[in-house]
């Protein structure tokens, strides 16, 4: 779909759609919808930072660096009301940080550093009870006589957001006492009055009932978070209220990703290029195919914490590209990066350190086995299957779906480029300094072995050579340790891609390309940097890299039908579970996608394919095959009626 739009009333448009979307946040309907948009909780800051350090201390191993710096915003709020209190909390929390990090350069050697466990616990108890100390410091100025309604207000409602930090653990493992402190910040409010209007309608300032209510607030966190506050053993670090008389000590914390990340997917979006459908084929008559684009978007295949957070092939791969804004703490370094081997997504798995790896491109990944950073499959399928199971703690995968997927993703294709022929040699109409650059790509250099740029990413295959070398990006585990080999990839679309290296270290190609100049002492001038980056991003760029509109509607309500196209192919072979995915992937990502729709009076016929497929699915578990029939065909009804509609 192409549209064009002024800057003007596509400002418009992005400020209403921005304002029905908090409205809808405030009203709870954003929960059912964490696919497409999921805006960021609008936390208090000490709040923001502790939730994201419980996160972060909770992981395997901790990132302590990002640890020491939600101490540090927590110890500087804190340092506006209780200096000495917050130089106390922070200097302990960062005597244990150093130790577990065994920090050198003290006159005798360093002791041992502690468990990791327990220096997390230790660490994530002090958290706690300073957030408490906080949050009691802030309602006890509340409830100071400040003259005025304003000042109380704003200290009461910084009480509020201080102890925030807990409602999350709350809600979910004592949801008594929750509703009842809730009940006790709107008496609060309620007692604050009002000034009321030119002098009339004034509802007084009710000193005593606010104190009852303040009191009451105060004494339930102090008694759960206060001093005596230790962390649960054997269960995860959080704020359990376990002095709660209505604590349930059976119940469990739903999954949720820290403060700070981003899985939306980049907008404009990459344009997606698949062989078949360049080809021409009606993408409704290749159903295996249809199946592993389904599967590609589906956060189904994934076991938790990834389904519950709404997580697919697609949220990282956008389009079989890249997604670069793709963030969460404590798991990746830097955005466009993540650490499959963690312990969050797949504890069983977890291999114990910190390596977050840069997000690959999948762009004519059919040509550019090994796979994984390090080449460790030779296989695709292989290492989809992994991804599935070992990265994201997902159930074995059907031997069709995997089918399904690999045969999805080998129709990836490169995105075409003017500049190259088929061998991989610069046609003439790429620029002077760009062919200056393929001489110097195809140059010899003695601190390579005699080797050039092309030995390992050859122009005439694809620009990979489908082996592994260490280049010196990987830190060895010891001295002479041969354990830093990785893939060669592809230079093809590397444009659109950064950053560079497995780990995302070098922000740009000419980074990249100065990295190689120092580390092998190629002696290229400033001059002859410019030319083989200027070849490289020839190489790497592409026609019509991304699509041309941020409305995506139509397009995403084009691929659900051709989701839908595998129904009976399913159906003959008594797939019940794929069936039953592939409802629930297209209700799902309807959902997901519902905020884009341009025309909100079209929201009921969005709200009632997600229900057909509800439906379906409640049929499918039902055993009732004739009436899956008849609400897949009630789906593709309603779709035919409307999909001009829903743009």
């Amino acid at each position: 779909m192409t549209m064009t739009m002024n800057s003007q009333a596509r400002s418009r448009v992005t400020r209403t759609r921005s304002t029905l979307l908090a409205t809808a946040v405030v009203m709870g309907l954003a929960g059912s919808v964490p696919g497409h948009v999921i805006p960021p909780e609008n936390l208090h800051p000490v709040a923001e930072a502790y939730r994201r350090a419980t996160f972060v201390l909770n992981l395997n191993p901790v990132v302590w660096e990002q640890v020491e710096t939600d101490v540090t915003a927590i110890a500087d709020h804190w340092r506006n009301i209780d200096p000495d209190a917050a130089e106390t909390f922070e200097a302990a929390a960062g005597r244990i940080i150093a130790a577990i990090q065994g920090e050198p350069g003290g006159p005798t050697p360093a002791p041992e550093p502690p468990d990791r466990r327990e220096a997390a616990a230790a660490v994530f108890t002090l958290l706690t009870r300073a957030v408490n100390a906080i949050g009691q410091a802030k309602l006890d100025v509340a409830r100071q006589d400040l003259g005025s309604r304003e000042p109380v207000r704003l200290a009461m409602r910084e009480a509020q957001g201080v102890f925030a930090s807990f409602d999350d653990v709350l809600l979910a493992t004592d949801p008594i006492a929750f509703r009842a402190q809730g009940q006790r910040w709107l008496e609060l409010s309620s007692a604050l009055g009002t000034a009321g209007l030119l002098g009339r309608g004034e509802v007084p300032f009710q000193r005593q009932r606010f104190d009852r209510a303040a009191t009451a607030i105060s004494a339930y966190v102090d008694a759960n978070f206060g001093t005596a506050f230790e962390p649960l053993p054997a269960r995860a670090l959080a704020p359990w209220p376990a002095r709660s008389p209505t604590f349930d000590a059976s119940a469990v914390l739903p999954a949720k990703l820290p403060p700070g990340s981003n899985i939306n997917k980049q907008l404009p979006r990459p344009r997606q290029v698949l062989n078949m459908a360049t080809r021409g084929v009606d993408e409704r008559e290749t159903v295996l195919i249809a199946l592993g684009d389904m599967a590609f978007d589906s956060t189904f295949i994934f076991g938790d914490p990834a389904r519950t957070v709404g997580l697919s092939c697609n949220t990282c791969h956008n389009k079989s590209m890249t997604n670069p804004i793709l963030f969460v703490p404590g798991v990746s370094r830097r955005p466009g990066g993540i650490d499959v081997s963690n312990s969050f997504f797949a504890p069983h798995a977890n291999n114990g350190h910190f390596d977050p790896l840069d997000i690959p491109d999948l762009r004519g990944i059919r040509f550019t086995a090994p796979y994984g950073r390090n080449g460790r499959f030779v296989s695709l399928r292989e290492f989809v299957r992994n991804v599935i199971v070992n990265e994201f703690n997902g159930p074995e995968p059907d031997p069709m779906l995997l089918d399904g997927l690999v045969a999805y993703m080998f129709e990836f294709d490169f995105l075409p480029n003017q500049y190259l022929d088929r061998n991989g040699t610069l046609r003439d109409e790429a620029s002077v300094a760009a062919r200056r650059g393929e001489t110097i790509f195809n140059r010899p250099f003695p601190g390579m072995n005699g080797a050039s740029c092309a030995d390992c990413h050859v122009p005439g295959a694809n620009f990979v050579d489908h082996r592994r070398h260490d280049l010196g990006t990987v830190g060895h585990a010891e001295p002479y340790a041969r354990d830093g080999a990785l893939d060669t990839p592809t230079l093809l679309g590397i444009t659109y891609t950064s950053p560079y290296f497995h780990d995302g270290s070098q922000p740009t190609l000419r980074a990249v390309n100065e990295w190689f100049n120092t580390s092998f002492e190629l002696g290229l001038s400033p001059s002859e940097l410019d030319d083989l980056t200027a070849y490289v991003e020839t190489v790497g760029s592409g026609i019509d890299a991304y699509e041309d509109t941020t409305f995506t509607l139509q397009a995403e309500m084009e691929e659900f039908s051709f989701f839908l196209s595998a129904y009976e192919f399913m159906a003959q072979r008594s797939k019940t579970d794929l069936l039953a995915m592939t409802f629930r992937t297209i209700a799902f990502e309807i959902r997901a996608h519902r905020w884009d729709l341009q025309n909100w009076t079209h929201m009921p016929v969005l709200d009632r394919l997600a229900r057909l497929m509800d439906d379906a699915v409640a049929a499918l578990e039902a055993g009732d095959v004739q009436r899956v029939r008849a609400l897949v065909g009630e789906y593709r009804q309603t779709y035919e009626e409307h999909r001009k509609l829903l743009i």
